[in-house]
């Protein structure tokens, strides 16, 4: 056994900025009282099949900035998971199983391979921060409109074509990111989205006109439409007050 099984009462565990290449020795028991591990900045290519399968108070788990292709196939059984960083890594799938993590508040999967999100991700219904930046997505299931407590929606450079009609049931949403993709244009659902303070649409090639139903979201405090094609601004949204920052350069 390694060194972190004897320390049965550890419930913080950071291993990060090291040479790990792959999980302490020790198996399943090394975690058992652990609610908190960072691993991030190593080179450890997998998480081992059942190496949580004791550590039934794992609520964050930070694996950012390593070499993960895959994830193991038991990743549904960590239910307790509040956090989970993901964030550059080298994986292209993100199992069905994810939606048993019910309690999960916060996903960052940024910077990886992804090329499509499973409808199952709808179910993880307490999701408040949801970040998929710098993937290769060119869609989003309808099912993200489940996600009525996200707060903040992160797909910036992907290679979205266009956005799902529901994603106006994000009641909750205050931050959204569509930047840099391929939009042609937003769904008019997005005026819906009565919470939203900040709104990225920069750097859409195509996307050469805006739904006037935009001039609904009256929290909205940013706009940033830099780099689009856009012919004029609807007058509904120019006469959205002083509060309202557009950003064109």
């Amino acid at each position: 056994d390694g060194l972190l099984s004897s320390l049965v009462h550890l419930n913080t565990i950071s291993l990060a900025r090291n040479n790990f290449n792959s999980f302490p020795l020790g198996g399943p028991t090394q975690f058992t009282s652990v609610h908190s591990i960072n691993m991030e900045c190593n080179t450890i290519d997998k998480i081992p099949f059942s190496i949580f399968s004791l550590a039934k108070y794992l609520s964050k788990l930070n694996m950012r900035e390593n070499a993960l292709t895959s994830l193991p196939l038991d990743i549904g059984s960590w239910t307790a998971l509040v956090e989970l960083n993901l964030a550059t890594n080298q994986l292209t799938v993100i199992p069905e199983d994810i939606k048993n993590l019910q309690n999960l508040e916060v996903l960052i999967m940024s910077n990886n391979q992804l090329k499509r999100i499973p409808p199952s991700l709808g179910q993880l219904r307490k999701l408040r921060h949801l970040d998929l930046e710098e993937n290769k997505l060119d869609s989003l299931p309808q099912e993200i409109g489940y996600l009525r407590e996200l707060t903040r929606l992160i797909v910036a450079s992907n290679q979205l074509t266009q956005l799902p009609r529901s994603i106006g049931s994000l009641s909750n949403l205050t931050h959204l990111n569509v930047g840099e993709n391929n939009l042609s244009l937003l769904p008019e659902d997005v005026g819906q989205l009565e919470k939203l303070e900040q709104l990225y649409i920069n750097d859409n090639p195509n996307l050469d006109v805006l739904p006037y139903e935009l001039a609904l979201c009256t929290n909205l405090q940013i706009m940033s439409i830099e780099n689009c094609p856009l012919r004029s601004l609807p007058q509904e949204i120019v006469a959205g007050g002083p509060s309202l920052v557009i950003q064109v350069s």
